[in-house]
């Protein structure tokens, strides 16, 4: 690899039928992304940097009736498995791969229960250019006003009137600790 070269971080999780692959690099509009039944090849310059990685996928995937969106930060691509069957790992590898991390918000394990496939029949993924911010955030956060005190936290009881006992008993400490000196002291005659 070369030195002005690097691998941009891959994050991917998986359903039956289907993988998330997401690209996290800024400024990736202009990307170069060649995928196949077998692979990903995938390039773009940023900063004058190349970015660049090829993957060899465990199983065949079918490219056609994947899709893909190009963002201002990340690339995120919903690749459709030929096979409806959970995979191992991502790629035919078993070596580790350092710039491809399990991506958690959209994992799904085999064994978990419930039909909450995702639908992406009517997503259209053309207008999806958008998504790189939060939108106008100050009118998201003015309609919420103060947020006040903190309050106390519910289940506790009121220890308030336990504030001053601490004092209380170390100035009782304080008047017996007189006392024994006064008593183990005798004045001189």
């Amino acid at each position: 690899m070369n030195t002005n070269e690097r691998h941009p971080q891959v994050l991917w999780a998986q359903r039956e039928g289907l993988l998330y692959l997401t690209v996290e690099l800024h400024d990736a509009q202009d990307a170069k992304i060649d995928l196949t039944e077998s692979s990903i090849d995938f390039s773009n310059t940023t900063d004058d940097m190349l970015y660049k990685f090829h993957l060899d996928f465990y199983k065949p995937i079918n490219p056609k009736e994947s899709k893909k969106t190009l963002t201002g930060r990340k690339t995120v691509m919903l690749l459709e498995k030929q096979e409806d069957e959970w995979w191992p790992r991502l790629t035919k590898d078993t070596k580790k791969l350092a710039f491809v991390k399990t991506d958690f918000d959209h994992w799904k394990d085999s064994d978990d229960s419930g039909d909450e496939e995702p639908d992406f029949s009517g997503m259209d993924f053309s207008q999806m250019g958008g998504m790189g911010g939060m939108g106008d955030m100050a009118s998201m956060m003015g309609g919420m006003g103060g947020m006040g005190g903190m309050g106390g936290m519910g289940g506790m009881p009121d220890l308030s009137a336990l504030a001053g006992a601490g004092a209380a008993d170390e100035a009782a400490d304080e008047d017996e600790g007189e006392g024994e000196d006064e008593a183990t002291s005798k004045p001189k005659d």
